[in-house]
């Protein structure tokens, strides 16, 4: 990763995108996703050479992470929701909004069960056909089978980076069932071959 990192361009996309959430770690590689953690493992062909192809084979050979979607709890969400309205100016969960709940251009949340860091969770918004806070998430083979209970890490560490877009606040938990991915029966089985 360090060659790559060095050859990066300063004005490329990775290297001006600001990193958000309560995923914190000291190694750039763990922000990286493969294309089997996204869910493209079956369009990666071996039938040619291209440059990567020793990293991917050995990468379809180990255990990784699946793309899920997580259904947050309701109850939860609109716990974390009321701490924006009461309490006068104490401290609250990380703002909210909707229907994106998205504030930085790498949103990654870190994902637990038994406060065991098992992956990732990007992208959250409010779905009003599903009546749900859902966010996509790569978690460990282990924990991604459907109806699999798991907590998701809502805000930063130690209160909020110093970003214009983080206002101070408080790591709030919240509970998120996994579901498929698309998380929409229709869309699931009408618009894509599974």
């Amino acid at each position: 990763m360090k060659p790559y990192r060095e050859w990066l361009g300063a004005n490329a996309y990775e290297a001006k995108a600001s990193l958000g959430g309560s995923f914190v770690s000291k190694n750039i590689e763990d922000y990286y996703l493969s294309p089997y953690e996204l869910g493209y493992g079956s369009v990666v062909k071996f039938d040619h050479d291209f440059i990567g192809r020793e990293a991917l084979e050995k990468l379809s050979k180990t255990k990784r992470r699946k793309k899920v979607t997580l259904a947050w709890n309701g109850d939860d969400v609109a716990r974390l929701f009321r701490t924006l309205f009461v309490g006068g100016h104490g401290p609250s969960a990380k703002y909210m909004d909707m229907p994106s709940a998205v504030y930085s251009t790498l949103p990654y949340d870190k994902v637990t069960v038994g406060g065991k860091t098992v992956g990732i969770s990007t992208w959250t918004g409010y779905s009003f056909n599903e009546r749900s806070m859902l966010s996509l998430a790569m978690i460990d083979e282990d924990h991604a089978a459907i109806g699999n209970e798991v907590t998701v890490v809502w805000g930063e560490e130690n209160g909020g980076t110093s970003k214009p877009t983080v206002e101070r606040h408080v790591q709030t938990e919240v509970r998120a069932t996994v579901g498929p991915v698309p998380y929409n029966e229709v869309a699931r089985t009408a618009y894509r071959a599974t």
